[in-house]
């Protein structure tokens, strides 16, 4: 690459930046680094779009037959944390100029706010063992405990909160387990939705 080209790019690009992707490295390595990181990013983008579109309904669905068909959020013993994001996703639908419906609510929940409710908070609450039985319903018996699977979305989040601001992934040592996991959480919720992700699933490392 040319002193111009590298010119240009350090306008763009912050010393600081470019060396959390090898301090010692010449620009063009850590740029080649920078580039890998984006097409690990998009490797994990389809999975984590079915993982996050499976969880996010399925504890929508359970928590409204938990409820026997009503607005969950409107009827759960739901902390204040939780209620004030519940709070901001209608004032969002509202500022949208869209009618306040259930469906529009549920989609403009943050990924934090469905995690959250496999936290410890919510561990004396009924309808945490109800999520964890029918949302992961196909998880074998040894992995079906709270514990367990807030490690797993926990992990998930962080992950998909990386990649979605742009942030560094490639120097993590557990990528293929992070991998791993996330369809091991699809197919814990679906078998079906696992087989699409799966099928469009281009993470260089094959699942074993």
């Amino acid at each position: 690459m040319n002193k111009n080209s590298i010119s240009e790019l350090n306008r763009f690009f912050s010393a600081e930046r470019l060396s959390s992707y090898g301090k010692n490295l010449s620009f063009d390595e850590q740029l080649k680094n920078y580039n890998y990181n984006i097409d690990l990013c998009k490797a994990f983008y389809s999975s984590l779009n079915y993982f996050e579109i499976c969880f996010r309904n399925s504890i929508d669905l359970s928590l409204t037959d938990f409820v026997a068909g009503g607005d969950w959020f409107n009827i759960l013993p739901l902390n204040n944390e939780s209620l004030i994001k519940i709070s901001d996703a209608k004032n969002v639908v509202k500022s949208k100029n869209h009618p306040v419906t259930h469906d529009r609510i549920v989609s403009e929940l943050s990924l934090g706010f469905w995690t959250a409710l496999f936290s410890k908070k919510y561990s004396q609450c009924a309808f945490q063992g109800f999520l964890i039985k029918k949302v992961f319903s196909n998880f074998p018996k040894r992995e079906k405990n709270v514990k367990n699977i807030q490690k797993k979305v926990d992990a998930i989040r962080d992950l998909r909160n990386r990649i979605c601001h742009y942030e560094r992934i490639f120097h993590f040592p557990d990528l293929q387990k992070r991998h791993d996991d996330l369809l091991f959480c699809i197919r814990g919720m679906s078998e079906e939705m696992f087989l699409q992700a799966l099928e469009i699933d281009f993470f260089p490392i094959p699942l074993s």
